[in-house]
């Protein structure tokens, strides 16, 4: 009788233990929210209209929405440009250029929480660091720095030149001092005091940077030639390659090993340690104009180009493979201008 009850006892347990094994498995599947697992997509909207969107698309391309931020908070509206986006534990940081405010969404479900307006001076991008949020911006040419969990304006380090896209690396702050085809310096902030630490010369027509494993790579392409610096985000010394002949690349990103990028209306790619640019493209698309890659972004070995159609028409997202197969065409809203995973 007690040996029954023993095997009895027993029995239950394993099941009790596979049960549990089992919910467990499902709860760490299953997404956190309707906008988990998949890539955001910026829409910019027509400036001085409060047209600005996000949509989404899941991962296997499957899934897709369209102005999930009007959605999700009606009657609120996104707002006036929508020009980039950075993310912070649970968080996602939409920075609306032209009205002059941060739109704060939980990732997953894309609820606003709170918008953030202190001191923003048509805020260009973003990038959190240390429990805060750093903040570029075009009018006051300074960067502003925000408690990324309160919210709460904390302080402005005064660049007194162009801000434009900011990177965090080796607990450091990367600005780049350029824009539209002309610039060419990088400024390095301390965060610890919030000063200028650094100032590093690139090549005229700073376009793009990226950190990747501790190293800050600076994409530079003019009319005479195009440069790629690699920084040492422990020394702020530089080392470059250059090529005369494939002139005014633009549009870095980088995933893995491979660092990606256009010229005109190609698709690059080569190496994080290249002693050359790769000069034959992976593939091409049709020209259009200024609107040829206004967003572009490399995800998950999926390549993302935005259209933007010259703003008088929706937007139209390609979604390639690395060889150039064309996986997906999405209509999305007006000026798609960048791409952001929620993985």
């Amino acid at each position: 009788m007690k040996l029954k009850n023993l095997c009895v006892g027993l029995f239950t347990s394993v099941l009790f233990l596979v049960s549990c094994s089992s919910d467990d498995l499902t709860e760490k599947e299953t997404p956190l929210g309707a906008y988990d697992k998949g890539v955001f997509i910026l829409n910019e909207g027509n400036f001085g209209t409060p047209n600005a969107s996000v949509s989404f698309v899941s991962n296997d391309l499957a899934t897709f929405q369209n102005n999930i931020f009007g959605l999700v908070n009606i009657p609120k509206v996104l707002g006036d440009v929508a020009q980039s986006m950075s993310f912070s534990g649970d968080n996602a940081f939409i920075v609306v250029n032209n009205s002059n405010e941060i739109e704060v969404v939980d990732r997953h479900s894309f609820k606003n929480l709170v918008t953030i307006t202190a001191h923003l001076e048509q805020p260009r991008y973003s990038v959190p660091l240390n429990g805060k949020l750093y903040v570029t911006n075009a009018v006051s040419q300074a960067v502003t720095v925000y408690d990324a969990n309160t919210y709460a304006y904390l302080a402005s380090v005064a660049i007194h030149k162009t801000v434009e896209k900011i990177i965090a690396a080796n607990g450091k702050l990367y600005v780049m001092n350029g824009a539209y085809g002309s610039g060419n310096e990088i400024t390095v902030i301390n965060p610890a005091t919030n000063t200028v630490s650094a100032t590093i010369t690139v090549e005229e027509g700073v376009n793009s940077i990226e950190e990747k494993n501790g190293s800050v790579y600076v994409l530079c392409g003019n009319a005479n030639r195009s440069k790629l610096f690699k920084i040492n985000a422990t020394t702020d010394t530089a080392v470059s390659i250059t090529s005369e002949t494939l002139k005014d690349a633009r549009n870095m990103d980088i995933e893995g090993n491979s660092i990606y990028y256009t010229k005109g209306n190609g698709v690059y790619s080569m190496g994080l340690n290249a002693a050359a640019f790769t000069e034959t493209p992976l593939f091409t698309v049709t020209d259009n104009s200024f609107s040829t890659f206004y967003g572009f972004g490399v995800i998950d070995g999926k390549i993302y180009s935005g259209d933007a159609n010259g703003f008088t028409q929706d937007g139209v997202v390609t979604v390639y493979s690395t060889s150039g197969t064309v996986l997906k065409t999405i209509t999305v809203n007006k000026g798609p201008n960048g791409f952001y995973s929620n993985n």
